[in-house]
């Protein structure tokens, strides 16, 4: 019996992918004094979406080719894709993560199915590759943060997706079992994560993550949604086929 459905935040509940990769854009074009924001870096955070911080930022940095433009910006010994991190987080805090912007890019759907299964009684949680802190602001701007059982950050656990750890321990926090939760998530990285801590998963796909969906094989097709009118549907079936 499903007793919990955990959701992704970034690119599932609301679409801050594109947000995050537009402050990345902003930063290279400051960096490498560009005419416009450099949209390499749209190209690159497609390419990664649903992974970690670090990740992006190293990839930013080496694809970019922005380390000589970071090297009086550090803190100290400061890594240059900490460097990068930092400037695109303070960027993405200012003038994307607002709280006018964020509702613009909500995804109704999914956030829909968060509101009618925190009514019906079910445990419903975010596990996110965002901080925590950070996550709490959106899920407050998104008006759903007083809803959630648990939210869980990237700073709560050591490893991020896909490895498993943040689903495990968000479904710890529920007090609920791996075979007990639907993961509903809109990138190939977070539905690894999802399968690889045996828990149900649906992938409901956003401008950024369609086409990793596609190319994927962990998941079966018949939980992949490409158009949001089918996302109940897919929700029934799965809950149906969970006794």
């Amino acid at each position: 019996m499903i007793r919990a459905f955990i959701f992704d935040l970034d690119g599932t509940l609301v679409e801050t992918e594109l947000l995050k990769a537009q402050a990345y854009a902003a930063v290279s074009q400051d960096l490498l004094d560009l005419q416009g924001p450099d949209e390499r870096a749209i190209d690159v955070y497609r390419r990664i979406v649903g992974a970690t911080d670090e990740t992006a930022a190293r990839a930013m940095v080496e694809e970019l080719g922005l380390s000589d433009s970071i090297t009086g910006l550090a803190h100290g010994p400061e890594e240059p894709w900490r460097v990068l991190s930092r400037l695109q987080a303070e960027r993405y805090r200012s003038e994307f993560a607002t709280g006018t912007r964020l509702r613009s890019a909500a995804y109704r759907h999914s956030l829909d199915l968060l509101r009618e299964q925190a009514a019906s009684g079910m445990l419903v949680a975010v596990a996110t590759s965002s901080m925590t802190e950070q996550a709490g602001r959106v899920t407050e701007h998104l008006g759903i943060r007083r809803l959630l059982d648990a939210l869980v950050g990237r700073d709560q656990v050591t490893n991020g997706k896909p490895d498993p750890e943040i689903y495990l321990k968000t479904a710890e926090e529920l007090r609920v079992a791996p075979d007990e939760v639907i993961v509903v998530e809109d990138s190939a990285t977070g539905l690894e994560a999802a399968v690889r801590a045996g828990m149900r998963c649906i992938a409901v796909a956003s401008a950024f993550s369609a086409d990793g969906l596609k190319t994927q094989t962990l998941l079966d097709r018949r939980w992949c949604v490409y158009r949001p009118e089918d996302l109940a549907d897919v929700v029934q079936r799965h809950l149906s086929e969970a006794g």
